[in-house]
């Protein structure tokens, strides 16, 4: 009698088991499946902003822009703006306007309260760091930054990175000179809400400025 009811109770325990295991695949299928679906999401959106930046006029050639023009009307959001690309670390994706979700999962996003790229003044952009921003981890003092606007070539350098709190929201205050505001989550391979964030300050390059050499 004993061992009819072990075995009743073993069977129903392997029942149980496979169920949870059927149910853990199921799980990692969904969970994969929405991954790629958001990947898949994000390089046809890059594809597209891509071409209406390139159907646009071409991007001058100078790399220190007057950066005097009037300020524009806000665009829509999930507008492209601006290619931004950092040749040294293999970084180069479409800005496009806002910075809510859903246009951060589709590429970088102009922060909404400060200048629009290719006007003077601190010119904000964040991006999510386990996709688009997760190359700024290798990011260096003196590494160049081009800012190619439809209608020029803005040229930044790399003068400091740094860690704050998400509270800390002055480094998108306004600024007297031109600069470039990088921000994302840290740390870069933290598992769940990344409690801190990676900020990266860029200055503007004038013509004849040379690259300050990168100390090892």
């Amino acid at each position: 009698m004993r061992d009819a009811v072990r075995t009743a109770s073993s069977q129903r325990g392997s029942r149980l088991l496979r169920w949870v295991a059927y149910l853990l695949v199921i799980g990692g299928g969904a969970a994969l499946g929405w991954s790629l679906g958001v990947m898949a999401d994000a390089h046809l959106a890059q594809r597209q902003a891509r071409e209406r930046l390139e159907s646009m006029p071409a991007a001058t050639t100078s790399s220190a822009p007057a950066l005097t023009a009037p300020a524009r009307a806000t665009p829509e959001a999930g507008t492209p703006l601006a290619e931004l690309s950092i040749p040294r670390i293999g970084l180069s994706v479409v800005v496009l306007e806002g910075s809510d979700e859903q246009t951060l999962h589709r590429g970088l996003g102009h922060i909404e309260t400060t200048p629009l790229p290719g006007e003077s003044g601190n010119v904000a952009i964040a991006g999510h760091r386990d996709s688009f921003f997760r190359p700024l981890r290798n990011i260096q003092v003196g590494d160049d930054i081009m800012l190619d606007t439809p209608g020029e070539r803005v040229h930044y350098r790399v003068s400091s990175f740094h860690v704050v709190n998400p509270s800390e929201v002055s480094v998108i205050d306004p600024t007297n000179d031109a600069v470039l505001t990088l921000v994302t989550c840290f740390p870069f391979y933290f598992v769940g809400s990344a409690p801190d964030r990676f900020v990266v300050r860029a200055s503007l390059v004038r013509d004849g400025e040379q690259a300050p050499q990168h100390v090892q």
